[in-house]
């Protein structure tokens, strides 16, 4: 005869979830369930083996029949229960969720000065680079988004030094010095940097006009395997920046230097062929693929017959993707609308060549991504000495040969050495910033009053905590208790004040002895992260 012990553990209940039937144990949770039927539901607080906490209301699904929303990590199955995952008042909940987290959250996602930048360059890392004198790797960073840092570095208008946090306390990093370091010594090489290229796609792309848009899109798609015919009405390539620029502030060597890099990944140069003249517009379109416009100024006559559309400042294009109404004609730079900044041309050919990829690759042409971005905003002067914690006090480093001559390489690491680091330490892993992208979470929906002050605590040697990027999920809480850490974390205070620190107001390095990897790697956000950034792999500390 049975006890009715091991029926009552044997219990299994059926539930469907999105329209599937599943038999689960009776005191599952949902989110275990879906789980089983592949369904993913987003969490921040939850950490399997560890207590739920339902703090961050993320997870919540809807009960059909009782129409109630459930927290499905904490929530068990019930028979009969119908759950729906995906729909219309799951997922306004769930973008409510995140406004409210996001409205508290103290940090760039992004440093201000690469969402200055029109390449939107990894500035940050390049610097980092410097500073650690890892100038190969600081080439590559460069030029993953800039095709012609050595001129840029030179002529541009330095945006990027217009956002950057570092002039709240002296004077701007000096990003466009620095990257022009970075070209120039990689020049000076033999052989410079050159990208590896995929293999030959067999399709061919026509570029008209080879100034800046023109040669960026022409080195990013020759890496994609792509053959390019750069076309200009001029003797030689280089358009505005060998035509417009005076030699003493672009000496036309780097500027060939530079071209040539282009041309060692396969670009042909076709010169002195002018649209409407040499080149037949028809033709273009019969014998290439893509055919790119990025040619400055044109006379409208040339496209009477093109089907382009056209406005007083230009080729009408989607701004998202560079195509224009012609499927397979592409446009950018000033032929677009008219600017002065070479660095926009630049991006613009960067950016245009990845919409042409995707049509050359018969993918749907969306663009590049774009990704979401938590801002800080302005830093108060209160919150400069917190940044100052992760850089040196120098003034702005002037090279003792003069701006013409640039940086020498004790200047340029002296000079990085000044950068706050305002990007996140986990740009990519943050799911914070990832499940705001995918819900199209808005930061500033319910910020109504003064945001918190920017922190960082240093007090361990190994780790960094920045209090205003914590969702006070607890899960660092929980792992120091398991893990028997002698003080560990815990909260202190309660209601909208409340926080995660050390317990009886210890340093940060005596809550966390054992397993400081192991909160770093559980953390939703980046409040705890390693202060070395280029430790790859969160460990716990021997």
């Amino acid at each position: 005869m049975s006890d009715g012990v091991g029926e009552h553990h044997m219990k299994t209940i059926k539930i469907t979830i999105d329209n599937q039937d599943i038999s689960v144990p009776a005191d599952s949770l949902i989110l275990d369930a879906a789980r089983e039927l592949n369904i993913n539901i987003p969490t921040l607080c939850y950490l399997n083996g560890y207590e739920w906490f339902t703090s961050c209301m993320i997870c919540v699904v809807h009960e059909v029949g009782t129409a109630r929303l459930l927290p499905s990590c904490s929530a068990t199955v019930a028979e009969g229960m119908r759950i729906e995952t995906e729909n219309e008042k799951v997922l306004e909940a769930r973008k409510d969720a995140l406004d409210f987290l996001l409205s508290e959250h103290v940090g760039d996602c992004d440093a201000p000065c690469r969402r200055a930048c029109p390449a939107h360059m990894n500035i940050p890392l390049m610097i980092r680079q410097i500073k650690d004198e890892q100038l190969e790797d600081a080439i590559r960073t460069v030029k993953k988004d800039i095709a012609l840092p050595a001129v840029l570095g030179r002529i541009c208008s330095a945006p990027c030094e217009n956002g950057c946090h570092r002039k709240s306390y002296d004077s701007a990093v000096s990003i466009c010095s620095l990257k022009r370091y970075v070209a120039d010594v990689d020049l000076a090489q033999e052989p410079p940097f050159c990208p590896a290229s995929k293999a030959n796609s067999g399709k061919k792309v026509a570029i008209i006009g080879a100034g800046p848009a023109g040669l960026s899109a022409a080195y990013y798609l020759l890496q994609d395997g792509h053959a390019c015919h750069v076309y200009d009405s001029n003797p030689q390539p280089g358009g505005m920046l060998r035509y417009g620029v005076p030699d003493e502030d672009l000496p036309q060597a780097v500027l060939d230097l530079e071209i040539e890099r282009i041309a060692e990944l396969g670009a042909e140069f076709l010169m002195e062929r002018a649209l409407g003249t040499q080149l037949r517009w028809d033709d273009m379109r019969k014998t290439y693929d893509v055919v790119i416009i990025a040619a400055g100024k044109i006379d409208p006559r040339v496209f009477e017959t093109s089907g382009l559309e056209l406005s007083p400042r230009g080729i009408s294009i989607n701004t998202k993707t560079f195509e224009t109404s012609v499927p397979g004609v592409f446009a950018g730079g000033n032929a677009v609308s008219e600017s002065r900044m070479a660095i926009r041309a630049v991006a613009h050919g960067k950016n245009l060549a990845y919409s042409v990829n995707q049509f050359l690759e018969t993918e749907a042409v969306t663009g590049p991504p774009r990704r979401f971005h938590s801002r800080l905003g302005k830093i108060g002067e209160e919150e400069v000495s917190e940044f100052m914690k992760e850089a040196e006090g120098d003034e702005r480093i002037i090279p003792k040969g003069g701006l013409k001559d640039g940086y020498k390489d004790e200047e340029a690491v002296r000079e990085s050495r000044r950068c706050f680091g305002c990007d996140c330490r986990k740009p990519d892993s943050c799911k914070l910033r990832q499940y705001s992208e995918v819900y199209q979470a808005n930061q500033r929906r319910f910020t109504f009053v003064e945001r918190k002050r920017f922190q960082k605590n240093i007090q361990h040697d190994h780790v960094i905590y920045e209090p205003g990027k914590c969702i006070k999920c607890g899960l660092c809480i929980q792992i120091t208790k398991k893990a028997g850490e002698k003080l560990g974390l815990t909260f202190i205070d309660r209601g909208f004040d409340v926080r995660v620190e050390t317990p009886f107001g210890e340093p940060l390095s005596q809550g966390l002895k054992k397993v400081a990897g192991d909160c770093i790697s559980a953390c939703p956000t980046a409040a705890l992260s390693w202060r070395d950034r280029n430790r790859e792999k969160a460990s716990p500390i021997e």
